[in-house]
């Protein structure tokens, strides 16, 4: 670098450090050669300071000014041309110093005088306040005064001062009492991956302080919301994205309701149109309803066309088959139902009273195959032998060898050991049983050839019992045999037609991945809650109040008609669902929310925070302090 680019001699540059500029150069642009002296006074009033040389002066007036003049020095080394002196100006990192000094002199004058006003002696009000809180912070911290949220309160003057110039983290005050349902100073209190980079939030980043009671901590701005995300838009009109294309349909219902077919089929059979609901309201429950408007409960809207369904259908436990030959030994037989002996006969020629296959329960029970007499008679008469004997027993025995914990308690729930005793001593007879009383009010019963469940009607245990049961024995085994007998069994309970209870024809069954990294099959007995999107809010009774309660819900929820909605059901991947509605688009909300009628700020649909709530130490603050309120 050349030493002498900044030379007086070659170059403008003034020596912004220095306290004082020329004045010529303040006025006309021309600043003298040598320029002011450090004390402020004029060093410019000689076009040059001449130089000896050889005992001969020298001028050395720069090129800029003209070069050497033609007077030259004196005889004693004066410079021959004077010019009048100037006046030099104050540089400006001078006036900008001298500026930050009066503003600290003066923030330090404002702090001094607002500690000698105290507000609770006299009228006057001080400087230092900075105005009343809100209504809930203000009853909260009553007591505690200022210090329940700015540290350096009640610390004196110095501390005050120190607070000044130092970063003051009111959030972590703020979490003292709230929060949440992720970080607290992540945005949206999200966990987000390693690989996003996001900076930490503050509290006072959009929560305002000391605006009085009559205005709400919560309230932010759409442009509040625009500052941090980087695809900001004028309004929901102008600008908002478009909804996705599943949306609000995205998981699973609990319950298969076909819309479709009820308000196009069912409902305008003449069979049932006077009971079919007159409008939505008639089946869903709007009282109060945010998000999700879920339905009224069976018994209300579903039981006066599907309760007498449910009842019909039974689960065969037990079904005597059709056998080659009769081997169980009479005398235990007789031994066991107490017979005459009289009883211990044997026909000459073995004919089976039955011509049916054993049911897919026992056969998964007993792992036999169900199309081959050679192979199944022997077990199966075993087990009735020893029905027989022990009755319920050699059932229970049986059904807790297929489970981890045992089920055997809930799935033969009811079950009267002598009914069971007394048809497997007639079928070892060879003979019918005959049912001294129908079971009129469901349960268990025992009838000619089977042992049967009657369903006593919606919400069964037994029979929900059954089909978890199914469900589970149909995941964990690894005999192929018994796999595709257990899937059988499986298929016949989850039957929509003649499964136990019809349960499934309404409840899905949904496969779930476990944490050890298998999969379970489940049912959706009960609504699920919905947690898929908690930064989503919507409140359906408002609008209804608005559009009217008989047709205001179809201006949004429109049938797809085309749409295979049970079809989506036949997998238990809840990914291949579909809904029975077209998804609502930006557009639909626009016929009411644009800036010529219903205005929309981001927070009537979205929340910020996840899961907000208050500490237990702050709720038992609070009860010490009955007259608060929060």
């Amino acid at each position: 670098m050349d030493e002498n680019k900044f030379g007086h001699d070659q170059s403008q540059y003034e020596r912004p450090n220095l306290p004082y500029r020329c004045g010529r150069a303040s006025l006309w642009q021309t600043p003298c050669n040598n320029g002011p002296e450090t004390n402020g006074t004029c060093g410019g009033i000689q076009e040059c300071t001449p130089f000896l040389k050889n005992d001969r002066w020298e001028c050395r007036r720069d090129k800029r000014f003209g070069g050497p003049c033609e007077e030259g020095p004196g005889s004693r080394g004066e410079c021959s041309i004077q010019r009048p002196p100037c006046a030099p100006r104050s540089t400006l990192r001078t006036i900008r110093g001298r500026l930050v000094v009066l503003a600290v002199g003066v923030v330090l004058a404002l702090i001094g005088s607002s500690l000698a006003l105290d507000p609770s002696v006299g009228s006057m009000i001080s400087i230092s306040n900075a105005g009343p809180l809100s209504k809930s912070h203000a009853k909260f911290t009553e007591k505690v005064g200022c210090s329940s949220c700015h540290a350096a309160h009640g610390t004196g003057p110095i501390g005050w001062i120190k607070a000044v110039f130092n970063d003051s983290d009111l959030s972590s005050q703020c979490v003292n009492c709230h929060s949440f349902g992720g970080p607290s100073f992540k945005a949206h209190n999200a966990n987000m991956s390693p690989e996003r980079k996001v900076a930490d939030t503050q509290c006072v980043m959009c929560h305002l302080e000391h605006s009085g009671s009559t205005v709400s901590t919560k309230s932010l701005t759409p442009e509040q919301c625009n500052s941090c995300h980087k695809k900001d838009f004028e309004s929901f009109e102008h600008g908002h994205p478009e909804f996705s294309g599943k949306y609000p349909y995205f998981n699973r219902n609990s319950i298969k309701f076909d819309h479709s077919s009820h308000l196009n089929k069912h409902f305008e059979n003449p069979k049932f149109s006077d009971k079919s609901p007159k409008s939505c309201i008639g089946c869903h429950t709007i009282t109060l309803s945010d998000r999700e408007v879920r339905p009224n409960i069976y018994e209300v809207i579903c039981a006066s066309c599907h309760d007498s369904q449910i009842k019909k259908k039974e689960l065969i436990l037990l079904r005597l088959p059709e056998l080659m030959q009769n081997l169980i030994d009479q005398k235990s037989l007789v031994q066991a139902c107490n017979f005459p002996n009289a009883h211990a006969k044997m026909e000459e020629e073995f004919l089976s009273i039955s011509t049916e296959q054993p049911a897919l329960v026992s056969a998964f029970l007993l792992n036999i195959p169900d199309d081959d007499p050679e192979a199944y008679e022997q077990p199966l008469q075993d087990l009735i032998l020893a029905m027989a004997e022990e009755s319920s027993v050699p059932f229970t025995e049986l059904i807790d060898s297929q489970t981890e914990t045992s089920m055997s308690k809930r799935l033969l729930a009811g079950l009267n050991p002598e009914v069971l005793k007394r048809a497997a001593c007639s079928w070892g007879l060879n003979q019918e049983y005959e049912s001294p009383s129908e079971a009129k009010f469901g349960g268990w019963y025992a009838d000619m050839l089977e042992v049967r469940y009657k369903t006593a009607g919606h919400g069964d245990p037994v029979a929900k019992s059954w089909v978890e049961f199914a469900l589970a024995v149909s995941k964990q085994q690894d005999d192929e045999d018994k796999a595709s007998r257990a899937v059988a069994m499986r298929d016949q309970i989850l039957s929509v037609k003649d499964g136990v209870g019809g349960c499934v024809k309404c409840h899905a069954i949904t496969e779930v991945k476990e944490s050890s990294g298998g999969t379970r099959l489940v049912v959706d007995w009960g609504y699920k809650n919905e947690d898929g999107r908690p930064y989503v809010t919507y409140k359906h009774d408002d609008h209804i109040e608005i559009l009217g309660a008989k047709n205001s819900c179809s201006t949004c929820h429109i049938v797809n008609k085309e749409v295979d909605y049970m079809a989506s059901y036949k997998e238990f991947d809840a990914g291949k669902w579909v809904s029975n509605f077209d998804p609502i688009r930006k557009k639909t909300c626009m016929q009411c929310h644009s800036e010529t009628q219903i205005n929309l700020e981001c927070q009537n649909c979205h929340k910020y925070h996840f899961k907000p709530s208050f500490k237990k130490d702050m709720l038992t603050v609070k009860a010490e302090h009955p007259s608060s309120t929060l």
